[in-house]
């Protein structure tokens, strides 16, 4: 099985949603309450940039990679399976940074752009969405992974952490 015209689809609605929507909703938000929590500075505002292109990039790393190495999508919610499953657990690139790689980008993109609007309430969105990420990972993604791919998971849940990176990584002799 290939990925699929609707698999195409549905992951560029997947980013169309992600790029424009959590964007929009954090504008509304910033509107309706105007509390600020950084210095109102040039740089506050290019670190908060950099944040979200970084954020961007990682998160569109990680879903390039799921498709063209784990043969997949990321549009699965446990028993809700809106595009093919991923056939091969990714183990390099981003996803040997971290298990998660694409809610990790996701978030700091979020977090970049409400730190660029300075706005607390904002903070909500990206905060919101690492606690669906985390619930995600652990009651609906990880058992899949377990499932389908024992002996490989096993390995790499021990290899890579889930969410925070490490900052070295320990050699083995």
């Amino acid at each position: 099985m290939q990925f699929t015209l609707k698999d195409k689809l549905l992951t560029v609605l997947g980013f169309i949603i992600f790029l424009v929507v959590g964007p929009a909703l954090m504008v509304y938000l910033s509107r309706l309450d105007p509390t600020t929590f950084l210095d109102q500075e040039d740089t506050t505002l290019y670190l908060a940039g950099l944040m979200s292109a970084v954020g961007l990039g990682l998160a569109l790393w990680a879903n390039y990679t799921l498709i063209v190495q784990g043969k997949g999508g990321a549009g699965n919610f446990g028993p809700i399976k809106l595009m093919t499953e991923t056939r091969h657990l990714v183990r390099t690139g981003p996803y040997s940074i971290c298990r998660n790689p694409m809610h990790l980008g996701v978030f700091f993109y979020y977090a970049g752009f409400a730190c660029a609007l300075n706005s607390l309430v904002a903070l909500v969105v990206p905060l919101a969405f690492i606690v669906f990420a985390y619930f995600n990972a652990i009651v609906l993604d990880e058992p899949r992974l377990k499932r389908d791919f024992p002996e490989e998971w096993s390995i790499y849940e021990q290899e890579v952490p889930r969410f925070l990176p490490r900052a070295l990584k320990r050699r083995r002799s």
